[in-house]
């Protein structure tokens, strides 16, 4: 039985302690934490930092099933820059060094997966140096210090943005660290059977996000505000055997969490009842 959970950068208007106590009192199981100046500051983050998070985790008994540490302003005012394929060897050595730092803070609280993506490929980078970077930016995290599990996410226009991209640098890596954090509303935007490619790479997937998504634009909406198939989406997650967290990521509508948090959990649980029902007549 899949788990529902709450990206927790959608709450970044409130403390991460309350974050906590909103998503569980919504009746998540599952909370997403997420790097951010607001919660969890990569650069400042220690253990003074983390027993008040471990204390609200205990009290709630809410699960942080993953730390997503893709926000876009975390190293500077370029979004999402420096990346993994940027284009000199100081800017890569510091994304590096933010997964890494991920990494500690996920084994400091606990956390199983650490959520990241690759960035974008730059016009003046080739696209074989750029696999080449990934690859050893990636290994270079991968013989760090740390126990979290790496879970890259496609992203729409970043250098690897589907499924099966990740899946095959999975493949390449053949660490039983590395695997693919599926996003539902960014495989809705890039692929054309977006429900085949969820289910054709769940052997790869450690967490899924999902958000709605209409007219396949590449905005995050409330489940029930899209016209992504939800209740299909965990027809194929039960054909599959998936039974981790689904985490709603609605960072764009962190002005009216409580709303989101509500209506989004009504929606996925009447999806998840309309699938362990089946085809209805």
């Amino acid at each position: 039985m899949v788990k529902l959970a709450y990206n927790a950068n959608g709450l970044r208007t409130i403390s991460v302690e309350r974050a906590i106590e909103a998503v569980a009192d919504a009746g998540y199981e599952g909370i997403e934490l997420s790097l951010h100046p607001a919660h969890l500051d990569p650069f400042a983050f220690g253990p003074a930092e983390a027993a008040p998070i471990r204390k609200a985790l205990e009290r709630t008994g809410l699960t942080a099933c993953c730390l997503a540490a893709g926000a876009d302003n975390l190293l500077g005012e370029e979004r999402f820059e420096p990346s993994l394929i940027h284009p000199t060897a100081e800017g890569r050595a510091r994304r590096v060094d933010l997964v890494l730092r991920a990494v500690r803070i996920a084994d400091e609280l606990g956390i199983p997966y650490v959520n990241f993506a690759t960035g974008k490929r730059k016009p003046e980078v080739g696209e074989e140096q750029a696999r080449q970077w990934l690859d050893e930016g990636v290994r270079q995290v991968l013989e760090g210090p740390g126990n979290a599990v790496l879970a890259m996410e496609p992203e729409p226009e970043f250098f690897l943005e589907s499924n099966d991209g990740v899946a095959r640098l999975a493949d390449a890596l053949a660490s039983d660290r590395f695997a693919l954090a599926q996003d539902l509303g960014h495989c809705r935007v890039v692929e054309e059977d977006y429900l085949g490619s969820v289910e054709r790479n769940l052997p790869y997937t450690k967490i899924i996000q999902v958000e709605d998504i209409k007219g396949r634009v590449h905005h995050h909406e409330i489940p029930g505000d899209g016209d992504i198939d939800f209740a299909g989406f965990f027809s194929v997650l039960g054909r599959g055997g998936y039974d981790g967290y689904v985490s709603v990521e609605l960072y764009n509508h962190a002005d009216r969490y409580a709303h989101a948090l509500r209506r989004s959990r009504e929606v996925l649980t009447a999806a998840i009842a309309a699938a362990a029902a089946g085809p209805q007549g």
